[in-house]
């Protein structure tokens, strides 16, 4: 993982400054573009420091564009996104490639860059709409997908598997004791192609607990909206709801990290604690869950491995540039730090 000092010498920021940033901090002003540089320069740390930052760059031989979801500064409030970018940016690097990002014109349906020289690829970070992905074709037969599968005949692709994870911390919980966990995330969220869609993680959840009924596991749909703001406000709403309704859940299970901060702050402001009170599983693993007061347990997003099957699916399409498309689904990582405590009631 990425340090405070390490970011503070990169982005010239104090410590103080990045530290209230990524615990979203809303009495400090800063710009989106602020935050973003800060999470973006933290993804390319922690990828060169696990794949070492010490190797000389190979010469450039590949210029590769890439490509950000159209609605980034929503989902810019995830820090993944920006994590992957980072990371992205810093694994072509090392690899000897040219990165220039990429603007979507949507009067021209065209995309552009500051470079007036053609991209050999097209790196595209998340969701995009179906003219976004015509409009990449045209500028090279060579796009690749991180976090999206659209049309897997046509484009190769690398995206985590949600499955697996969410199977992962749902066993996990399941062995600490927990028989009551509430799922915190929003019901919708968008496709491949950017169309308002189930959110994968809710539906893995609801299709775990389907196939455990035997075992005596309840769970709990704590549904926000789509890029909730306040997801302290909401945990609260939740459990005023719930006086005098019956035993609540033991742990929550958070389908990114902001929203696990969200949960872990209102825990706290209504003086409960974690993980002594209620456990607390985040999604991601980023620098952010490394920042709570506890340090949060949770299901790791393998950020560089992605990166680096990418790197290997665009260097098959520069060698064989009639091969199939082919679509990389990479397994998660359960991380255990402080977030979680088993649940004695529960123990055998």
């Amino acid at each position: 993982m990425a340090t405070l000092k390490e970011l503070s010498k990169i982005t010239g920021y104090s410590i103080a400054t990045i530290s209230r940033v990524l615990n979203e901090d809303e009495t400090l002003n800063v710009t989106e573009n602020t935050r973003k540089m800060i999470l973006e320069a933290a993804g390319r740390i922690d990828y060169s420091s696990k794949h070492g930052a010490a190797k000389k760059a190979k010469e450039a031989h590949l210029r590769i564009g890439i490509v950000e979801m159209a609605n980034a500064q929503d989902t810019g409030k995830d820090p993944y996104y920006l994590y992957l970018k980072g990371s992205m940016e810093s694994c072509c690097f090392e690899n000897g490639m040219e990165t220039v990002i990429m603007q979507y014109d949507a009067e021209n349906k065209c995309y552009r860059s500051a470079s007036s020289q053609e991209v050999n690829g097209i790196l595209a970070i998340g969701q995009f709409e179906h003219e976004q992905i015509t409009a990449m074709k045209k500028c090279t037969s060579r796009v690749i997908f991180l976090d999206s599968a659209p049309y897997p005949e046509q484009f190769c692709s690398v995206l985590p598997n949600y499955e697996v994870g969410i199977r992962q911390g749902m066993d996990y919980l399941v062995e600490q004791g927990h028989r009551r966990i509430a799922f915190v995330g929003p019901v919708y969220s968008t496709d491949s192609t950017g169309r308002k869609a189930l959110e994968l993680r809710r539906k893995f959840f609801k299709d775990y607990l389907e196939s455990h009924t035997e075992e005596g596991i309840e769970g709990t749909l704590l549904d926000l909206e789509w890029q909730e703001g306040d997801v302290a406000e909401a945990v609260m709403l939740y459990f005023k709801s719930r006086k005098g309704g019956g035993e609540k859940p033991t742990a929550f299970f958070a389908y990114n990290e902001t929203t696990a901060m969200g949960v872990l702050r209102a825990l706290q402001i209504m003086g409960c604690q974690v993980p002594e009170d209620y456990s607390i599983l985040s999604y991601n693993d980023t620098l952010l869950a490394t920042l709570t007061q506890p340090q949060l347990s949770g299901i790791r997003i393998n950020i560089e491995e992605m990166v680096q099957n990418v790197i290997l699916l665009l260097e098959r399409m520069v060698r064989e540039p009639n091969a199939i498309p082919l679509s990389i689904s990479v397994p998660c990582t359960l991380v255990v730090r402080d977030s979680v405590k088993h649940y004695l009631k529960f123990q055998d």
